[in-house]
């Protein structure tokens, strides 16, 4: 099942947003230690962090997948999905 332009082009922006707003994130961490925020604070911010660049991960794989397989059908580009989704969350 191939992926239209517009598709791929939709999933890109998607994946720039994702990893702009973890920059994003990530300077905001770095102002807190500018500002000897508590740690509690601090770690809770770089959980955001981290938390958002697994997600730009997924998006990344879950591009690649769509790109790079054969799938006959939405029902199979789904349980590849599915499966992707279930390999991030036991990491």
């Amino acid at each position: 099942m191939s992926q239209t332009p517009e598709e791929s082009a939709a999933a890109s922006k998607k994946i720039t947003s994702r990893l702009k707003r973890s920059r994003g994130q990530l300077d905001a961490v770095l102002r807190m230690m500018d500002d000897n925020k508590p740690c509690d604070d601090v770690l809770m911010q770089l959980s955001a962090v981290k938390s958002s660049v697994d997600k730009a991960m997924k998006l990344v794989i879950a591009q690649n997948i769509r790109k790079n397989t054969d799938c006959k059908d939405a029902k199979q580009l789904e349980d590849l999905q599915k499966s992707l989704d279930l390999m991030l969350k036991t990491k």
